[in-house]
C-alpha cells in the first residue's frame, strides 16, 4: 500500500480552503446578482410603463395635430362660404336692410316718398325673383295713395313668395293698427298652412303671438288654430315619439364630467366605464333644470311701443334666409360646429345631428315648436317665444327626461368588479369591506408563499451534490485501493462540488426572506388601494343618488309651466292705452 504524501495533502487542504473562499465570494456575487436581476426587472417594468406613456403621448400628439388641421381648414372654408353668400345673395341683404328702415323713415317724415320709391324700384331691378323688393314698392305706393301700383306690387310679391309676403303685409298693417286687415291677411295665410309641412318662417307667427304683437282678432284666431294643430298632431304617436327622442338627446348633452378626485376606482375597476357613464347620465336632470330656471327667471325686455315690437318681428321675417341660400347656410353651420368643437369632427357631427331639423325646408308643427324651444335664436325665435314654446313642449321634455332616468337606473351594475395583484373581487349590496381586504391579503400571501416554495436548490446544485457524493465514494475506494493520488484528486472534486451545493443551500433563506419582504410590501400597497377604491365607490354612489334625485325636481318644475302664461299683451291693448 502506498503511503500518503504529507506535502501533497497540505496542498489539497490549501486548495480546498481556497475553493471554500471562492465559493463564499461566489455566493456573495450570486446575492448581488440576484439583487441586480431584481433591479433589472424593475427597470424593465418602468421602461415598459414609460414606453406605454410615450405611445399615449404620441397618439395624443397625432390627435391634437389632426384637430388643429381640422380647425384651420374649417376657419378658412367658413370664410369662403360666407364670401360665396355675399357674392350670390349680397343684394338680398340690401333689400332686407331697407325693409324696416323704410317704415321708420316714413314715420319720421325725413325721407321723401319719391326717394323711397326710386330706391325700391332700383333694388327690384337688381334682385329679380326676390319677394321683398315688390313688397316694399307696394308699401311705398300704398303710402303715396297709388292703389293701382300697390295692387300690382302686392300681386308680384305674393307670386314670388305667398307666405312671406302675406306675413309681411299683415305686420305692416298691424304696425298701423289696422287690426281687421291684419286678421284678413293672417286668416288667409293660416288657411294655406299644412301643420305637417310648415316653413321656417312660421316662427315669426309664434313670435307675433308670444309678444302680443298681433291684434285682438288675429291673436285669438292663431292661438285657436295652433291649439287644434297641437291636439291633432299629438295624437300621432310616431310624431310625438320623435319629439320625445329629440328632447332626450338634448337633455343628454347636458352631462357634467366625473370629478377628477376619483383616481383609484378607474384603475382598479373594469366596471369604471359603466359607473362613469351612469354618474354623468344622472347629472343631466339638475343641469337641465338650471338651464330652464335661467331661461324663465331672466327678464325679457318688451317695448311698450307697438312700432318697435312689430319692427323686431319684421326684421326676423325679412332676415329669414330664402331656400336658395339653404345649402350654403347648412355648410356654414357645419363649419361653425367644427370651429366650436376645436376641430373635433365627431363632436361637430353630434351637434349637427341634433340641429338637423333646423336646416329642413319644411317641418311639422311639433318639430317647429321644438326647434324654437331648443335652439331659440338659431331658429329665429325671440327669448319670449322660446319660453312660450318651452312651455308647449313641456310634456316631451318630461317624457324625454323620464326615458333617461329609467335608462340610468337600469344601467346600475348589480356588482362592481375590483382587480389588484391578480386578485378579483366584487362589491355588491352585501359586501363587507373587511372580508374583501382579507381575501386580497390571503391572495397576495398565497402568491408570496408560492414564490417562496419555488425557491429551492438549483438543478446544477443538485447535480453537483450527487456527483460530489459519488466523487467522495470513489476517493474512499481509491484510498483503500492504494491510489492515493487519484483519491486526493477525487476528494478535491467532492469537496468542490459539496461546497457548491452547500452555498446554494445557504443562499436559500436570504432569497426567501427577500421574496416575503416584497410580498408584504405588495400586500400593504394593494390593501391601501383597495380600501381607497371602495371609499371612492361609496362617494360616487352617494353623488349619483343626489343627482338622480334631481329628476323629480326637474319634473315638478317643467310640469308647472303653462304656455298661456308666457303670451304677452299688445301695447295698444293694455289698460290706459
Amino acid at each position: 500500500m502506498n503511503s500518503i504524501n504529507i506535502p501533497q495533502l497540505d496542498g489539497v487542504v490549501r486548495a480546498l480552503n481556497q475553493v471554500t473562499r471562492n465559493q463564499e465570494a461566489l455566493g456573495e456575487q450570486q446575492v448581488a446578482l440576484h439583487g441586480a436581476v431584481s433591479t433589472v426587472q424593475r427597470n424593465q417594468d418602468n421602461t415598459q410603463q414609460e414606453l406605454l406613456g410615450l405611445k399615449a403621448q404620441f397618439v395624443e400628439y397625432v390627435r391634437r395635430d389632426e384637430l388643429r388641421q381640422n380647425l384651420q381648414l374649417a376657419q378658412v372654408q367658413i370664410l369662403e362660404v360666407r364670401g360665396e353668400l355675399g357674392d350670390k345673395f349680397g343684394k338680398f341683404a340690401e333689400v332686407r336692410e331697407l325693409a324696416t328702415g323704410t317704415l321708420q323713415a316714413l314715420d319720421a317724415g325725413i325721407v321723401s316718398q319719391g326717394a323711397i320709391r326710386d330706391l325700391s324700384e332700383e333694388l327690384m331691378l337688381r334682385t329679380p325673383g326676390y319677394w321683398l323688393a315688390p313688397a316694399l314698392i307696394a308699401v311705398a305706393a300704398w303710402i303715396r295713395d297709388e292703389p293701382e301700383l300697390a295692387t300690382k306690387a302686392i300681386g308680384e310679391a305674393l307670386r314670388r313668395d305667398n307666405d312671406k309676403a302675406s306675413l309681411f303685409f299683415a305686420l305692416v298693417l298691424r304696425r298701423h293698427q289696422r287690426d281687421r286687415a291684419t286678421a284678413a291677411w293672417v286668416r288667409q295665410y293660416a288657411a294655406r298652412q299644412d301643420p305637417a309641412k310648415l316653413s321656417p318662417e312660421f316662427v315669426v307667427v309664434l313670435d307675433a303671438v308670444s309678444t302680443g304683437t298681433f291684434g285682438r282678432e288675429a291673436k285669438p284666431m292663431l292661438l285657436e288654430q295652433m291649439s287644434e294643430w297641437y291636439g291633432r298632431m299629438s295624437r300621432d304617436q310616431d310624431t310625438v315619439d320623435r319629439q320625445v327622442g329629440r328632447w332626450a338627446k338634448m337633455i343628454d348633452t347636458m352631462r357634467r364630467p366625473v370629478d377628477a378626485r376619483y383616481q383609484l376606482l378607474p384603475v382598479l375597476s373594469p366596471t369604471w366605464p359603466q359607473l362613469k357613464d351612469m354618474f354623468e347620465g344622472a347629472t343631466v336632470h339638475g343641469a337641465t333644470e338650471e338651464m330652464l330656471r335661467a331661461t324663465f327667471d331672466t327678464p325679457v325686455p318688451q317695448s311698450h311701443d307697438l312700432h318697435v315690437r312689430v319692427d323686431n318681428i319684421l326684421d326676423g321675417l325679412v332676415r329669414d334666409f330664402d331656400a336658395e341660400e339653404a345649402p350654403y347656410r347648412k355648410r356654414e353651420a357645419w363649419l361653425q360646429a367644427v370651429v366650436n368643437a376645436d376641430g373635433d369632427h365627431d363632436v361637430a357631427k353630434k351637434v349637427m345631428a341634433a340641429e338637423d331639423p333646423l336646416h329642413e325646408q319644411t317641418v311639422d308643427f311639433l318639430t317647429l315648436l321644438s326647434n324654437a324651444a331648443l335652439h331659440g335664436d338659431r331658429a329665429g325665435a325671440s327669448p319670449g317665444t322660446q319660453r312660450f314654446t318651452l312651455a308647449l313642449a313641456r310634456d316631451w321634455l318630461v317624457q324625454g327626461a323620464g326615458r333617461l332616468e329609467a335608462g340610468n337606473l337600469a344601467s346600475m351594475p348589480s356588482r362592481v368588479e375590483l382587480r389588484a395583484e391578480g386578485w378579483t373581487g366584487w362589491v355588491d349590496g352585501d359586501t363587507d369591506e373587511q372580508r374583501l381586504v382579507g381575501s386580497l391579503s390571503e391572495h397576495v400571501d398565497r402568491e408570496t408563499e408560492k414564490a417562496v416554495s419555488a425557491v429551492r436548490m438549483s438543478g446544477a446544485a443538485q447535480v453537483a451534490s450527487v456527483f460530489g457524493g459519488f466523487a467522495l465514494l470513489v476517493a474512499l475506494l481509491s484510498a483503500v485501493g492504494g491510489a492515493s493520488g487519484f483519491a486526493l484528486f477525487m476528494l478535491f472534486v467532492a469537496a468542490a462540488l459539496g461546497m457548491w451545493a452547500v452555498f446554494d443551500i445557504r443562499a436559500l433563506p436570504a432569497r426567501r426572506a427577500e421574496i416575503r419582504r416584497k410580498g408584504d410590501q405588495r400586500r400593504i400597497a394593494a390593501v391601501v388601494k383597495l380600501r381607497g377604491a371602495i371609499a371612492e365607490l361609496v362617494d360616487l354612489r352617494g353623488e349619483w343618488q343626489r343627482e338622480i334625485a334631481k329628476a323629480q325636481s326637474l319634473r315638478t318644475f317643467a310640469e308647472g309651466l303653462t304656455a298661456t302664461a308666457f303670451v304677452a299683451t299688445a301695447p295698444d291693448q293694455l289698460r290706459g292705452a
